[in-house]
């Protein structure tokens, strides 16, 4: 049996013909973790409903796709029926749910892709583009072809989204019906890839692979030295690589050209040996004691969660703080919102009461990350600002002097926490190890507190979790600079 098209399929395939082939031939190899941002789409997808009067969902599982197809024909001749969520439709092989089909006047039908993005991205154009496509050659009078996504400026007031303006519109009818030669030449290429036998050669990459379920699959023959971990390696470069089937860094010649920075990578990771700058103990006494150690956690997503913000703002709802002083005393404190409320100058002004009574630097890693979310405060919070420029110009990036100065031959090219504490410390717990690994899984975590959770052990677990997380990484930054100071 040959394996049916999608519209996840059709675009996915379109990027990459082996995610397509390993989706139709090795679907089990694949890793289908849902992330937050999936999450948060899909209540903005349910959003997108309260619009349309009317409406009938087909509920029936992805799996049943003929018995969806079947219920949406019975929606579809039902004029009571205003729209249709999730509509089921079969051509050809091609299988697809619509995200929201509208009844329009003179018996036709208007597409509307709903999308939690605030802005149109090229990609999105083939999601529709395979509707219009199937529906057109069902016979259906498609008059319309739209992409709903995010307003950007839209503000949450009563907390209450009003959904009629939550969102905008994006017209693609026009633009489809003059590259449907192309849509089928597509169907056609697609087609061919799913039944081949022969799974498609496609070299991974860390950003043009961003995100595959196929991910551990297709790099699980990589060396530990993959040509990947080279930084900002031009496309151009990493080609003539390929051709000469160099996937291993030890193994590229010594002329090959590389910038400084990219030579330093390369020849520590050839040598297995530490690189550090000359200048590395000079730098480094800019972060002598006393001195704070600094991160926030943010909530950013489609849905705004507090009156009078906007979709994607940072809201910060979590910090941690290490001080060390003179004497090698080591002091913590903690923020965490737990309430449905704005949170925001609690947590701001807690963070000020402490760090105003002396001037010591404030050390954090990715500096341009804090400054936006404390520029952003102040700009909220006027009364706040001239605080908060103060602790802005006291603030120092170690991931900077990291950067310029040092380099480990565990890092595998990598700047991240998530490497430099593991390869300078190997015996300290994992960022991999806890409940919460990542900022993602905390966002995840704080908004299942907030907005989902009721039971209330599972709440307190979430909090202890979430607070072990953002502990863990101003501890980091503090371990990471006491392992420097001590060498």
């Amino acid at each position: 049996m040959i394996e049916h098209l999608s519209k996840s399929r059709y675009k996915r395939g379109l990027h990459c013909n082996k995610q397509l082939w390993l989706s139709t031939h090795k679907y089990d190899l694949g890793n289908y973790q849902k992330n937050f941002s999936a999450l948060i789409g899909d209540k903005v997808g349910i959003g997108a409903t309260e619009i349309f009067k009317d409406g009938k969902l087909v509920d029936t599982p992805f799996n049943k796709h003929e018995e969806a197809v079947q219920n949406t024909l019975e929606f579809l001749n039902d004029l009571k029926v205003g729209a249709i969520f999730e509509a089921a439709f079969s051509y050809n092989n091609i299988n697809i749910r619509v995200d929201i089909l509208e009844r329009l006047e003179n018996e036709s039908w208007g597409i509307r892709e709903v999308k939690s993005s605030k802005s149109i991205k090229d990609n999105f154009y083939h999601d529709i583009s395979i509707q219009y496509y199937v529906l057109k050659n069902l016979n259906y009078k498609i008059s319309s072809a739209q992409i709903m996504y995010v307003n950007e400026n839209y503000v949450l007031k009563n907390n209450r989204v009003e959904w009629d303006k939550f969102f905008l519109r994006s017209e693609y009818k026009d633009l489809i019906e003059n590259n449907t030669d192309e849509i089928q030449d597509n169907i056609s290429y697609l087609k061919n890839i799913q039944i081949v036998d022969q799974e498609p050669n496609v070299s991974p990459g860390k950003s043009f692979c961003g995100g595959c379920e196929f991910w551990d699959y297709c790099i699980k023959d990589k060396p530990k030295d993959w040509i990947a971990n080279i930084p900002r390696l031009h496309k151009s470069k990493k080609r003539i690589l390929d051709e000469k089937n160099i996937d291993s860094i030890s193994k590229i010649p010594n002329d090959f050209p590389f910038t400084e920075k990219q030579q330093i990578v390369v020849d520590s990771t050839k040598t297995n040996q530490v690189f550090r700058s000359k200048k590395f103990f000079y730098e480094l006494k800019k972060f002598k004691p006393p001195v704070y150690f600094f991160d926030f956690e943010t909530l950013s997503c489609a849905l705004p969660t507090i009156n009078n913000t906007k979709p994607f703002e940072k809201l910060p709802f979590q910090w941690s703080l290490h001080h060390l002083d003179l004497n090698k005393n080591i002091e913590h404190w903690e923020f965490l919102a737990t309430e449905k409320k704005d949170y925001r100058k609690e947590g701001i002004e807690k963070l000020i009461d402490i760090v105003m009574n002396d001037e010591a630097k404030i050390v954090v890693y990715n500096q341009s990350f804090e400054k936006s979310v404390l520029n952003q405060m102040g700009d909220t919070f006027p009364e706040l600002q001239d605080s908060l420029n103060g602790i802005i110009n006291r603030i120092i990036d170690l991931e900077v002097f990291i950067k310029e100065n040092y380099y480990h031959p565990d890092f595998q090219g990598s700047y991240s926490l998530k490497k430099v504490l593991p390869a300078l410390l190997p015996d300290e717990k994992k960022y991999n190890e806890g409940n919460v690994s990542d900022g993602e899984q905390a966002q995840d975590n704080f908004y299942r507190l907030l907005f989902e959770e009721k039971d209330q052990e599972n709440k307190k677990q979430i909090i202890s979790n979430l607070l072990e997380y953002c502990k863990k990484d101003t501890e980091s930054l503090l371990l990471i600079y006491q392992y420097f100071e001590n060498l």
